[in-house]
């Protein structure tokens, strides 16, 4: 379109109607919507891909079906899409991908994500851990510098269950009995970098093989006062460790070593799971993940999408 013609549309858009305005708004974020899906395919799918079934290099295009281009590999004769791999595979209503995105990248709830994207409360849930199977793949895979690392607790849950694996609490006592709580280990460093785990319990057997891994040579890992971080920087090479005990009041050590800027991560995340009300054991790490992109830059409808096409490591 010439500037002179698209400077008369813009003007055109002051004689519409509040109801014309709302459908000129309505058709343009659709285009828009569909524009990112476009970026985000052609961002990772610019050249054929190696063939996920024998790995194979050999692989040519082989058409497209349902707006997807579709590849033969010239090894073993089997065809698959460009999403194949992907978080959103086989997913319908592409064109409400952007959207959902987007409702991702500001924390939604299900029925409010539901809601924006005109699709039912079984689909937002469906799609929402599509995508948060991207988020899992995000965590650091190491740490440096000065680490902070702590557990946190939350209560048991079995929100979503069909079945309890427990018998029901009995109520009208006080207390309706006790609730087990489940321990996340939550490891991050002065760079931004951070990674999470959901345990079994907070033995020295449940921290060691998820935090050991993450950390580098040289680094300083803070903790508080649990022993089992003490055997993890002896085992680690290269590791010094600073126990932070409150209990002694030894919250700080040279004024650099502590673990607040943990401590204030995870106050954020407690605070921006209360929409929620609360959620299931079984998807406890989704959320952690969840909340570690949302703090990441870019966070947006683009960055989400972009995530959710790409083909997984691990698969």
């Amino acid at each position: 379109m010439e500037t002179n013609s698209f400077f008369e549309l813009l003007r055109s858009f002051t004689q519409l109607t509040p109801s014309q305005l709302a459908r000129a708004q309505e058709h343009l974020r659709h285009h828009l919507q569909q524009d990112l899906l476009r970026q985000a395919l052609t961002e990772h799918h610019s050249a054929p891909p190696t063939c996920p079934h024998c790995h194979a290099q050999h692989v040519i295009h082989w058409g497209q079906s349902r707006g997807l281009l579709r590849y033969r590999c010239k090894e073993c004769g089997k065809t698959f899409n460009q999403l194949h791999g992907a978080a959103l595979v086989r997913l319908h209503h592409k064109d409400k991908w952007a959207c959902y995105a987007r409702c991702l990248s500001e924390g939604m709830s299900l029925r409010k994500a539901a809601r924006e994207c005109h699709i039912n409360l079984k689909t937002s849930f469906r799609w929402r851990h599509r995508f948060l199977r991207y988020a899992l793949t995000t965590g650091a895979s190491k740490l440096g510098g000065i680490v902070e690392a702590d557990e946190i607790f939350t209560a048991e849950s079995f929100k979503g269950s069909r079945k309890l694996a427990r018998p029901p609490r009995k109520h009208g006592r006080r207390g309706h009995g006790h609730v087990p709580l489940v321990p996340a280990l939550i490891a991050l460093d002065r760079y931004e970098h951070e990674a999470d785990a959901v345990l079994l319990d907070k033995s020295h057997r449940q921290i060691a093989p998820a935090l050991q891994p993450l950390l580098s040579r040289g680094s300083i890992l803070c903790t508080d006062g649990n022993q089992s971080y003490i055997q993890i920087a002896e085992d680690a090479v290269g590791v010094i460790h600073k126990r932070l005990i409150i209990s002694e009041h030894h919250r700080v050590e040279d004024e650099v070593y502590h673990i607040q800027t943990l401590n204030n991560y995870v106050s954020r995340w407690r605070l921006w799971m209360l929409k929620f009300q609360g959620v299931g054991t079984d998807y406890l790490q989704n959320y952690l993940a969840w909340f570690r992109v949302c703090n990441q830059e870019p966070n947006n409808a683009k960055s989400w999408l972009s995530g959710g096409v790409k083909m997984l490591a691990n698969t």
